[in-house]
C-alpha cells in the first residue's frame, strides 16, 4: 500500500492557507472595493498560472485544448464565484460562509447525472438530503440571524460545484495545465477590467494585506498541485473539510464570530454527509 501521507499533509495545509485566504480577503472587503483586489489577485494569479505551464512546453501547446468553451465557461465562473464569495464576506462571518459552503461536494454529486452522466444511487441521494438540511439548519430561514446573504452563500457553493463538475468533465481531454491555465487567463478577464473604474489609493497597510492575499492565492494553489502529485483526489477529497474549524478558528480570533450550538450541529450534518459519500464512492469498483 502506498504512503500518501505526505499528500494528505500538504492538503491540510491547503486548507490552512485557504482559511488565511478568505479571511483576509473579509479584511480587505472592509477597506477597498472587491473588484480591486479581485482584479489584483487574479492578474497575479494568472501571471503564475502563465509562469507555471509554460516551463516546459510552449504557449500553443498549452492553449490547445478540446474543450476550448467549456475551459473559458469554468474560468468564467470561478472569477464570478469569487467576486460573489468576496462579496458577501462583507455582510456575513467568514465561519458561516464556509458552514454553508461546506454544501458544496454534495451539490456536486446531486448535478453529477445531469453533467457527467453518473449514476448517484439512493443511499447518496438519502446523504445528499441530510447534507441539505444540515445547510438549511445553519442558514436558520426566520430566524434572527437570518440574512439574505445567507442564500448567495448557497448561490457561491452552486456556482464552485458547477465549477468542479466542468474540471472534472474536460480533466478527461485536455492536461491539467491547460486547465489551470484557462482558469487563471478567464478569472483575471471576469474581475480585472473594472480597476480602472474602481480604483481607490491603497494604504501601506492595505498594500501589504494585498500582497499577502495574493501570495496566498498561489500558494494555496501550488500545495494543492504538489498534494496531487503524491496522493490521489478521490482520497484527499475528505482532508478538505479542515478548512471548516480554520475559519471557525480565524473568524473567533480575528473578528469575535460566535457559532451556535445548532449551527455546529447543521455543519455536522453537511460534514458527515460529504464524509459518507466519499466513502461510499470508495468502495464502488472502478
Amino acid at each position: 500500500m502506498q504512503n500518501y501521507n505526505k499528500g494528505i499533509a500538504l492538503m491540510i495545509f491547503t486548507t490552512f492557507i485557504f482559511a488565511m485566504q478568505d479571511t483576509l480577503t473579509k479584511v480587505l472587503g472592509t477597506n477597498l472595493p472587491v473588484l480591486q483586489f479581485l482584479g489584483i489577485r487574479y492578474l497575479v494569479f494568472f501571471a503564475f498560472a502563465f509562469w507555471w505551464t509554460t516551463r516546459k512546453r510552449p504557449l500553443q501547446a498549452v492553449m490547445k485544448v478540446n474543450n476550448l468553451p467549456i475551459q473559458l465557461l469554468r474560468g468564467v465562473l470561478l472569477g464570478v464565484e469569487s467576486l460573489l464569495f468576496a462579496w458577501v464576506l462583507k455582510y456575513i462571518g467568514v465561519g458561516q460562509m464556509h458552514s454553508i459552503f461546506a454544501c458544496f461536494p454534495l451539490i456536486v454529486t446531486a448535478l453529477s447525472p445531469l453533467v457527467l452522466g453518473e449514476k448517484v444511487g439512493g443511499l447518496r441521494w438519502l446523504a445528499i438530503s441530510v447534507g441539505f438540511i444540515g445547510t438549511l439548519i445553519v442558514i436558520s430561514p426566520g430566524s434572527l440571524s437570518f440574512t439574505a446573504y445567507s442564500w448567495l452563500a448557497v448561490l457561491c457553493a452552486v456556482l464552485f460545484a458547477v465549477y468542479s463538475l466542468l474540471t472534472r468533465y474536460v480533466a478527461s481531454t485536455d492536461s491539467a495545465d491547460s486547465s489551470l491555465f484557462y482558469t487563471g487567463l478567464m478569472a483575471a478577464a471576469v474581475n480585472a477590467p473594472f480597476l480602472p473604474w474602481v480604483w481607490q489609493p491603497i494604504s501601506w497597510q492595505a498594500g501589504g494585506q494585498l500582497a499577502v492575499l495574493c501570495l496566498l492565492g498561489i500558494l494555496s494553489h501550488y500545495s494543492m498541485i504538489q498534494a496531487l502529485k503524491h496522493t490521489p483526489a478521490v482520497i484527499l477529497q475528505p482532508f478538505n473539510y479542515f478548512v471548516l474549524p480554520w475559519v471557525l478558528l480565524f473568524g473567533f480570533l480575528v473578528f469575535g464570530e460566535l457559532v451556535t450550538a445548532s449551527q455546529l450541529l447543521g455543519v455536522g450534518l453537511v460534514v458527515g454527509s460529504g464524509l459518507f459519500i466519499v466513502y461510499y464512492q470508495r468502495r464502488l469498483p472502478v
